[in-house]
C-alpha cells in the first residue's frame, strides 16, 4: 500500500557519533530535473558574540522527481564559525526520513554534515519532510530544514487508480483514467481483464510505450445498483507487471431513492426518543413526479412533501422507540 508523507515526528538519542547505516546508495532523479538545494541559509542572529555560532548554508533540499523506490540520499552542513564548540543535542524528522551519520560536536571554525535517507518505496506524490536540529547555540536553539520532492510510480493511473462511474438505466455512464509509463523502457500493456457483466473497457493509445487512456463505460441494460470490482492490467514493466484499478460503478433506474438502504444504527426499543432519516425519492428529468409514501413498521412514521421543481419528494422517516415492541 502506498503511504503518502506523514507528520509523525520521533526522535533520534544522541551518541558521539553514529554510525552510518549502510553503504551509500545514491539515486539520481529520473527525468531532466535534478537534485538542486535552495539557496537561502540562516545563521544564529548574533554574529559578533563570542562562543558557538550555528550557520546552516542551506535550508532546504529539494530532489525534484524520483521513481517510487529510490533512495535519495543527503547531507546538511553545519558551520560553527564561533569560538566554542557547537552541541547537536538531538535530532527530530518527518517519518520515513532517518539520520545515518552526525557528528555530536562541531569545533570552532569546523564544519559537520548531517547525513539523511529517504526511502520511498512506500511513498507517492509531494513529499515535504521537516528536520528539527536542536543545538546549545543560545541564537539559534532549533534550526528548521526541509527534505522535498515528487516521488511518482514506476506506472502512473491519473488522476487515480480508480473508476467511479453512476449512470441512469438506458443511458450508462463512462470515465478515463491515463496510464503513464514513468520508466525509462516502453511500456506495453498486454492484456486487461474484467467482469464484463456490468462494464465494458477499451484502451487507446496516445503515446506509444509512454501514455494509454483507458476507457470504462457502464453498460445501460446491465445489472442495477452499486457495485466495487477490480480491473486487472497486465504491462511489459518488471517493476509494475500488474496494475490494480478499483471499477466503482452505479446503474440507477429512472425514479430512485437516495439513500438506497435506510439505517438508523443501534437502537434500544423502548428508550425515550426517537431517531430520524431523510429520504429522497428523485425521477430522473421530471416535472410532474407523483408518490405515495407508506409503512407498515411498528413505531415508523413518514412525512413527505413534494420538491419545487416537480422531480422528487422528500420524505422524514422518524422512528419512535417507545412504540417498538419488546
Amino acid at each position: 500500500m502506498i503511504l503518502r508523507a506523514t507528520r509523525r515526528i520521533f526522535f533520534l538519542a544522541l551518541a558521539p557519533l553514529l554510525a552510518s547505516c549502510g553503504p551509500p546508495y545514491v539515486v539520481a532523479p529520473t527525468g531532466a530535473q535534478d537534485s538542486r538545494t535552495a539557496k537561502q541559509g540562516f545563521a544564529s542572529q548574533d554574529a559578533a558574540s563570542s562562543g558557538q555560532k550555528a550557520v546552516f548554508p542551506e535550508a532546504r533540499f529539494e530532489f525534484g522527481e524520483v521513481l517510487s523506490g529510490a533512495v535519495v540520499e543527503h547531507d546538511f552542513v553545519l558551520s560553527n564559525p564561533g569560538s566554542a564548540p557547537m552541541l547537536i543535542e538531538k535530532v527530530s524528522m518527518t517519518t520515513p526520513l532517518l539520520v545515518t551519520q552526525m557528528p555530536h560536536e562541531v569545533a570552532p571554525g569546523a564544519e559537520g554534515k548531517i547525513h539523511f535517507k529517504l526511502d520511498t518505496v512506500d511513498l507517492e506524490g509531494e513529499f515535504e519532510g521537516t528536520i528539527l536540529v536542536f543545538l546549545n547555540d543560545p541564537a539559534l536553539p532549533q534550526a528548521r530544514l526541509a527534505f522535498a520532492g515528487r516521488i511518482v510510480p514506476a506506472v502512473e493511473l491519473s488522476p487515480m487508480p480508480a473508476f467511479f462511474v453512476a449512470g441512469q438505466r438506458g443511458r450508462g455512464g463512462r470515465a478515463v483514467i491515463e496510464i503513464v509509463n514513468h520508466e525509462p523502457e516502453s511500456l506495453r500493456i498486454e492484456k486487461i481483464e474484467h467482469p464484463a457483466n456490468r462494464f465494458t473497457t477499451q484502451l487507446d493509445t496516445l503515446k506509444r510505450g509512454q501514455r494509454y487512456r483507458l476507457t470504462l463505460a457502464l453498460k445501460p441494460d446491465g445489472p442495477g445498483g452499486r457495485a466495487a470490482d477490480t480491473i486487472l492490467i497486465k504491462t511489459s514493466s518488471k517493476r509494475t507487471p500488474v496494475l490494480k484499478v478499483g471499477a466503482n460503478t452505479y446503474l440507477y433506474e429512472r425514479v430512485h431513492a437516495f439513500p438506497d438502504v435506510v439505517d438508523f444504527g443501534t437502537l434500544h426499543a423502548g428508550d425515550a426518543g426517537h431517531a430520524a432519516v431523510t429520504l429522497i425519492i428523485h425521477q430522473e428529468g421530471g416535472n410532474d413526479f407523483n408518490a405515495q409514501l407508506s409503512t407498515d413498521v411498528p413505531g415508523l412514521s413518514v412525512k413527505s412533501e413534494r420538491g419545487p421543481r416537480g422531480d422528487q419528494y422528500q420524505a422524514e422517516l422518524t422512528l419512535s422507540l417507545q412504540r417498538i415492541p419488546v
